[in-house]
């Protein structure tokens, strides 16, 4: 009898002692977790129950002066099946065939396969996407990205950029305001409630995180005015690139950037070369247009005055063992006649006189071997040797645009200075970000006094009234330009090509009181290439549209009425 209580006793004690062991296994799980292992659990719930998701909001818009959009982001759908949530395929399909969308024999093969995701159509409107909600199918889903689009096509390609695959600027403007156009992320929440994912109402409103509006200083107009007739040249002379720029000289403002051949940035693009912009990245000797440096440089100094004489030899003149030819021969002439008649020995006459120390402090001063500052990538500063590495024939031939390389953005931005009365000026392309307007100008140097400039703006309007410039006048106003004829060096000899050249002209109207400055080139054209014949014209055809256009006052009704 004693036994039997004794294996009770026993069992009692075994059974309490394991719910009592039980139950400090479970206080022990409960401390675990609610102390030490808290935090790894709220993640975990959070995870399931109140994930944050991250959208990029729209893109920014990129516009003209004036507000006419140049590049937008437009909201577009991919329409999706998912074959597991799948009820009624038949009435899924009648209502896509409604909107010309049909699913295709490998889609097909999906949905038997039962895929979560499968693609049926791309890039869908919105007002279609509407109607198909409205449907209410199950098993058929709607995804949202923006795509970036360009409403004026190829204008201003090269200036404006374009936009990767993720939503990033990779060229152009689209590249340098990236950061300003892209916004912050917006974020959402997404609730679990069993297996279904309810997706709230964003944490912020997007408006708040959407990127600045990007105004450039181009005129769409003017844009227009440039491409067009720089197309016509190019496609006239088969040349191989060309280029046209017009500038505010006042404020620096770039108000039109063209280059040739283009691209539609918003097509797939499968030659990447077509992506620099020539206007500030390409290049080459001046040729010509840089002998008003070395005037600008003589009359500053008052080495010599306009009226001058300057013996050109009749054409041909030794340096170091080497001739420098001319293309018309001229004796004796005035140093405005230099310029007129385009000169080389005239013109490096002046150089000589003006010595390398100052010829070289004005190209620089000009702006010339220096970055301008142009708020765009892959802008070039050029090439020239300092003063120490000039050969007995340097000083000469540089004068007349040889042995040094500029970028037509320099070119047009020395001209200005020349326009404005002796001031060097930063070039604009942008104006304003946001509600953030860019200053008005910004001033680098004084170059030259406003009568030096006022001197050879003279001097470049005989260019266009008497000398190589004729073909660059326009009904009504007064025209002071530049030709230039630049030979291209020979990649294989290391020498001057008889058939490679670069034609151009700078200019401005009106000729003494300028209110646009315009830069024409065009590179290697075939056939006729002296600048006269090839650029002039083309100069001659945008200033005139664009003088009407700004409205303008005429400035010379003789010319005028002979055109007339």
């Amino acid at each position: 009898m004693k036994t039997k209580k004794r294996s009770v006793y026993l069992r009692q004690n075994f059974v309490v002692g394991f719910l009592f062991l039980l139950f400090l296994l479970i206080v022990i799980k409960l401390f675990y977790l609610q102390f030490i292992k808290h935090s790894d659990t709220d993640k975990y719930v959070d995870n399931i129950v109140n994930k944050e998701l991250t959208e990029k909001p729209k893109r920014a818009s990129i516009l003209d002066r004036n507000g006419n959009i140049l590049a937008m982001s437009v909201k577009k759908y991919t329409l999706f099946l998912d074959a597991k949530m799948i009820k009624n395929l038949s009435e899924i399909e009648q209502v896509l065939k409604s909107f010309n969308i049909e699913i295709s024999q490998k889609q097909y093969k999906s949905i038997e396969e039962k895929k979560s995701y499968i693609p049926i159509a791309y890039n869908i409107d919105e007002y279609i996407t509407l109607q198909i909600k409205s449907k209410k199918l199950a098993g058929l889903g709607l995804e949202s990205k923006y795509i970036r689009q360009y409403p004026e096509g190829r204008m201003a390609a090269q200036t404006i950029g374009i936009v990767g695959s993720h939503g990033n600027g990779l060229e152009g403007i689209e590249k340098f305001c990236n950061k300003h156009l892209i916004g912050e992320e917006i974020k959402y929440k997404q609730y679990q409630i069993g297996s279904k994912k309810i997706f709230a109402d964003k944490i912020i409103e997007d408006k708040k995180f959407e990127g600045s509006d990007v105004y450039l200083t181009i005129d769409r107009r003017l844009q227009f005015i440039a491409e067009q007739a720089l197309e016509e040249g190019f496609i006239s002379s088969k040349s191989k690139k060309a280029v046209a720029i017009i500038q505010n000289p006042y404020t620096g403002e770039i108000l039109a950037m063209a280059s040739l051949p283009n691209y539609n940035p918003g097509e797939k693009i499968s030659d990447i070369s077509l992506l620099r912009n020539g206007a500030i990245s390409s290049v080459a000797e001046p040729g010509s247009t840089f002998k008003v440096v070395v005037l600008a440089g003589i009359l500053e100094e008052k080495i010599f005055k306009s009226t001058d004489k300057i013996n050109c030899e009749n054409g041909k003149l030794e340096v170091a063992g080497q001739i420098i030819k001319d293309h018309e021969k001229q004796k004796i002439i005035t140093v405005s006649q230099v310029i007129e008649y385009s000169s080389n020995i005239g013109t490096a006459k002046l150089a000589l006189a003006l010595g390398a120390d100052n010829f070289y402090k004005y190209i620089k001063m000009f702006g010339f071997n220096s970055m301008t500052g142009i708020d765009l990538n892959g802008e070039e500063k050029g090439l020239l040797k300092p003063t120490s590495q000039w050969s007995k024939r340097s000083l000469h031939t540089i004068s007349f645009g040889q042995e040094i390389a500029t970028t037509p953005l320099q070119t047009i931005n020395a001209f200005s200075a020349i326009a404005n009365g002796g001031v060097l000026l930063k070039p604009k392309i942008i104006k304003s970000i946001g509600d953030k307007d860019y200053q008005s100008k910004e001033v680098i140097r004084r170059v030259i006094s406003e009568d030096t400039a006022y001197k050879v703006r003279g001097i470049l309007k005989n260019v266009v009234e008497n000398g190589t410039g004729k073909i660059a006048k326009i009904k009504g106003y007064t025209v002071g330009g530049k030709t230039g004829t630049a030979q291209k060096i020979d990649r294989k000899t290391g020498k001057y090509s008889t058939k490679h050249y670069v034609a151009s002209f700078c200019g401005m109207v009106p000729a003494i009181n300028p209110k646009i400055v315009i830069l024409v080139i065009f590179d290697e054209p075939q056939g006729e290439y002296y600048a006269a014949s090839v650029a002039a014209p083309v100069f001659a055809k945008i200033a005139e549209q664009a003088m009407l256009y700004l409205n303008i006052e005429k400035d010379d009704e003789v010319i005028g009425k002979s055109k007339s």
